[in-house]
């Protein structure tokens, strides 16, 4: 009356081969809908120019609207905080780069005022942003 050993046994492992799979076909799914996710975008026309600078990632970005409102890295911000943060940040990276978007309607007038606000906080390399 002895049973068999062979159907009585217990399974003593678990088989993580099939989680591992689910798991990196997830990974998988994650890494490409990124690449498709936008950042929330600002709302300039940029003047388009027949050749562009190619380092503007390299560099602190700074937006101004056509309503005047001021952008520091995507982030709303008033002219006081804009000098606070760039005069922090060129003393730790003295050669620091600037890139300025400006909307084409914008007067000509307060780009330069924004532009001098830039470099008395100590920034000396400003470079225009512009639509290739």
């Amino acid at each position: 009356m002895a049973a068999s050993s062979s159907q009585e046994e217990e399974i003593g492992s678990i088989n993580i081969t099939p989680m591992v799979d689910v798991i990196l076909v997830l990974l998988v799914i994650f890494m490409v809908t990124a690449n498709f996710l936008k950042k929330e975008s600002l709302n300039i026309n940029l003047p388009k120019v027949q050749a562009a600078d190619p380092n503007v990632a390299e560099s602190v970005q700074v937006a101004i609207t056509k309503t005047g409102v001021i952008f520091l890295e995507g982030k709303e911000s008033t002219i006081s905080s804009l000098v606070k943060n760039l005069e922090r940040d060129s003393k730790i990276r003295p050669n620091m780069r600037l890139t300025l978007s400006a909307d084409e309607n914008l007067p000509y007038g307060k780009i330069t005022d924004l532009m001098g606000v830039i470099r008395k906080a100590g920034v000396t390399k400003i470079a225009l942003s512009v639509k290739k």
